[in-house]
């Protein structure tokens, strides 16, 4: 499995969007079939976009000019992770200077924010298919699984990992539903308030690093 695969699922997981979906699932009155059904069409989308990518381009990356993509693949993407790290840390993306009031969600004020307070389940099937589109991380972590070489077969089990470390946190809600739903509320909501707290933290360490360990990895590619 490829070493950067693993890591941009990891950060896949934290996605800001999914993450107040799911929040805004658990606190509605069907949170088992919401999370199901957002957790089964998101995985549609997802798998199927990966496993075609990764096997119809599969042999191509085998071809000498195919290192030369998955270096600008690296670079775009680290630069991209590099930028996010350095607005979020401003104040311009997802995060706020101190003193000043907490931001809301994008869509908290408008009709979907007024939907998700009374969710039904083809609404979290449909949400589940459009934030789970292939983004930039998503690609570059296709591309970090054909930089392998992967057989067909080998190539089709990465992606399945991939999509597993992707869906972690609504896969993990659900869990708690199914296991303990009565205390399901309070461990987000305190996952949640450790998160805001090391947040500036947690963005430099893992976007700067990832960001910077991509830029330079494919910087050495192309010039090497």
């Amino acid at each position: 499995m490829s070493p950067e695969a693993i890591a941009l699922g990891v950060l896949s997981a934290v996605r800001a969007t999914p993450l107040a979906i799911v929040y805004a699932f658990l606190a509605g009155q069907q949170p088992r079939r919401l999370l199901t059904a957002y957790v089964i069409a998101g995985l549609v989308v997802s798998l199927v976009v990966g496993i075609a990518i990764v096997t119809v381009l599969g042999a191509s990356t085998r071809a000498p000019a195919s290192s030369t993509t998955r270096d600008v693949v690296d670079i775009i993407v680290g630069i991209g992770a590099l930028s996010y790290t350095a607005g979020f840390w401003s104040g311009r993306i997802g995060n706020r200077p101190e003193g000043e009031p907490r931001r809301r969600m994008p869509f908290e004020d408008g009709r979907l924010g007024r939907r998700l307070r009374s969710p039904s389940w083809p609404l979290a099937a449909g949400l589940g298919a459009v934030t789970n589109l292939p983004g930039l991380f998503y690609l570059a972590g296709l591309v970090a699984i054909l930089g392998t070489d992967p057989t067909p077969v080998n190539g089709v089990v990465q992606v399945v990992i991939y999509n597993i470390l992707r869906f972690a946190t609504p896969f993990a809600a659900l869990g708690l539903v199914l296991a303990r739903p009565d205390a399901t509320r309070s461990v987000v909501e305190s996952l949640q308030d450790w998160t805001r707290r090391n947040s500036r933290l947690l963005i430099v360490l893992v976007f700067g690093g990832l960001g910077i360990y991509l830029t330079v990895k494919g910087l050495v590619g192309l010039l090497g």
